[in-house]
């Protein structure tokens, strides 16, 4: 069991140069405008409104940086939970949603388990929701099972490596009900290098949002 984390802290590095530039800024500005004042002329001073503006300009500048500061704080706390929660699927048995695979150059292939035996529809789209195959399939029921696809469309032509979508129906004609294509396995490690928890099922690398449950 592995798990690999990695948090980004470049837009931490990036307020903190920001607040570092805007306080030099600020003292270099605060130094010409005592310059200024002591040597202004007494008959025409420094218009005070302009004066007002300045510093107001400068504080909503400041503001802004120390709000970013803190959702960055807040979304290293949040990716510090993601991760507390990911290791708790570590060794776990996890059913996932298996309906959209990415295909190699030989095609794409679709493991799952139905969870009722007899004759379904299968229905192969593409991410514009384009069904490009549709075939007939009897499957058994609680059995792992797959369904292979040579990456071509019913009239051959080959489509693209973009995510496919398979769509799986039973029964026939009006009577047809669209069932999950999931599937289950064992949560073997744990992935963070992204940002977007994933864990690793087989040789899957799976969103947690696409576990559809958990179990010992």
């Amino acid at each position: 069991m592995t798990t690999t984390s990695s948090v980004s802290t470049t837009s931490t590095s990036t307020a903190g140069a920001a607040s570092t530039r805007l306080s030099n800024n600020f003292d270099t500005f605060l130094q010409l405008l005592t310059t200024q004042l002591k040597n202004q002329d007494p008959t025409q001073p420094m218009d005070a409104n302009q004066f007002t503006q300045q510093l107001v300009q400068y504080s909503q500048v400041e503001q802004q940086i120390a709000t970013n500061s803190k959702l960055d704080n807040m979304i290293s706390a949040f990716t510090g939970n993601q991760t507390t929660t990911s290791l708790g699927y570590l060794g776990k048995t996890v059913t996932y949603d298996a309906s959209t695979v990415s295909p190699s150059a030989s095609g794409a292939t679709w493991t799952f388990t139905p969870t009722q035996g007899g004759e379904y529809t299968v229905r192969i789209r593409d991410s514009n929701g384009v069904v490009v195959q549709e075939k007939k399939v009897s499957l058994t029921a609680n059995q792992s099972s797959e369904y292979r696809w040579d990456g071509k469309r019913s009239d051959g032509q080959t489509m693209g490596s973009q995510p496919y979508t398979m769509e799986l129906y039973s029964g026939t004609g009006t009577a047809t009900t669209q069932v999950a294509v999931s599937h289950k396995g064992q949560v073997t490690a744990v992935d963070m290098s992204t940002g977007t928890p994933r864990v690793t099922v087989g040789a899957l690398n799976i969103p947690l949002a696409r576990i559809l449950g958990i179990a010992l």
